[in-house]
């Protein structure tokens, strides 16, 4: 198998306690892939081993996130001859109920054949100059990702709602470039998100270009197959501090970090873990936090989980934490603490005027019952 990436990626350095290189590149490498049973699914289509990644990828390397493709030795990535197919509601459908069906660990689908990180069911299309939807070939780059949505007597039925929802606030205060709304196809609910790592190029086959990102667990080289590992519980497993290391050591501020830490938890965004935070490795060399992304609000829930996805100033309970642990944590990564009150009281002073301009009538399956939990970030 041959790898299609760019000439300017830097190689991942192998950090100081890290895990050995060949571990590193297994973790990097199933970092690519789907999980649970997802993962499974895809795997038994190919008629692969789903252990065996580079056989995984023989089937679905041709679209990844960031910049990677691989392909099969000798092939030149984006050159392949099968057309793109315009898709009305009811084929956009089709694929939301074939990738649900797969993501349930039965049916087939021949039509989904990208690797996309997670275990939500979920499918990239490339949206068209005039608005339509078209399924590209296996190793064209997509435009954006449809993400199902749960089922209507699911408790989180809402989880696109007020994903859509975070990010229209993360947008507006200047934490995310990603357009984000809830769609209906051939009546399946599902999130439609712009694509980060995606760019308009007239010079590249299919008019775009793959820009390159990494997940905090590849650059931590923590391995997800085992889903509880992307969660700070226990020893050695990702922690905030560790991964404002990554973006110091590769010349990056860390404040953006401390900046999305503050929107997560203002939003009660239990499942902010180290998938759900990026890096983006730029041509020139430079490195930054990619925007942010799989934000939702999870507290209004009568069964949420109040415990956040990594310490915060080692507290992990959502109640607990504060303004002030906020600042704290920031400062453990060497930031000076005028500098981290500052981020974190910007970008709650942000939020808090992003939540008078939202209109509501924008987000009508955000819940308005009253017995819902809205959390909002203070300091003390």
């Amino acid at each position: 198998m041959g790898l299609g990436v760019p000439d300017h990626l830097p190689p991942a350095p192998h950090r100081r306690g890290s895990p050995p290189p060949s571990a590193r590149v297994t973790a990097w490498l199933d970092g690519l892939m789907p999980e649970g049973r997802v993962r499974d699914t895809m795997a038994m289509e190919a008629g692969v081993d789903p252990e065996d990644a580079v056989g995984f990828f023989g089937a679905y390397g041709g679209d990844t996130v960031g910049a990677l493709q691989l392909v099969a030795p000798g092939a030149t990535p984006g050159q392949g001859t099968v057309e793109p197919v315009a898709l009305d509601d009811v084929g956009v459908g089709r694929l939301l109920r074939e990738a649900l069906a797969r993501a349930g660990g039965h049916g087939r689908s021949e039509h989904l054949t990208s690797s996309l990180p997670g275990m939500e069911p979920k499918l990239g299309l490339v949206r068209d100059a005039a608005g339509g939807w078209v399924r590209a070939p296996h190793d064209r780059p997509t435009t954006h990702i449809l993400k199902v949505a749960r089922a209507a007597d699911s408790p989180t039925a809402d989880l696109v709602d007020t994903e859509a929802a975070a990010l229209d606030l993360a947008r507006r205060i200047g934490l995310t470039t990603v357009d984000a709304h809830v769609e209906t196809f051939d009546g399946m609910r599902c999130i439609v998100v712009s694509r980060y790592d995606r760019v308009t190029d007239a010079s590249t086959p299919g008019g775009l270009r793959r820009v390159h990102q990494e997940d905090a667990a590849q650059a931590l080289g923590i391995n997800t197959r085992d889903p509880e590992r992307k969660f700070q519980h226990g020893r050695a497993l990702p922690s905030l501090g560790r991964i404002a290391q990554v973006l110091r050591d590769d010349g990056a501020r860390p404040d953006p970090l401390l900046a999305l830490t503050t929107l997560n938890l203002a939003v009660g965004n239990t499942d902010a873990h180290a998938k759900n935070i990026s890096m983006l490795r730029r041509e020139n060399g430079t490195v930054a936090l990619a925007p942010a992304y799989d934000v939702s609000m999870h507290l209004h829930h009568d069964h949420a989980s109040r415990v956040f996805a990594m310490d915060v100033a080692g507290k992990r309970d959502m109640d607990a934490i504060t303004g002030a642990d906020l600042v704290a944590e920031g400062v453990s990564w060497g930031l000076p603490r005028r500098r981290a009150a500052r981020v974190v009281a910007d970008t709650l002073g942000a939020l808090r005027a992003a939540l008078g301009d939202v209109d509501r009538d924008d987000h009508p399956g955000v819940p308005r019952r009253p017995g819902a939990r809205w959390r909002s970030a203070r300091t003390r």
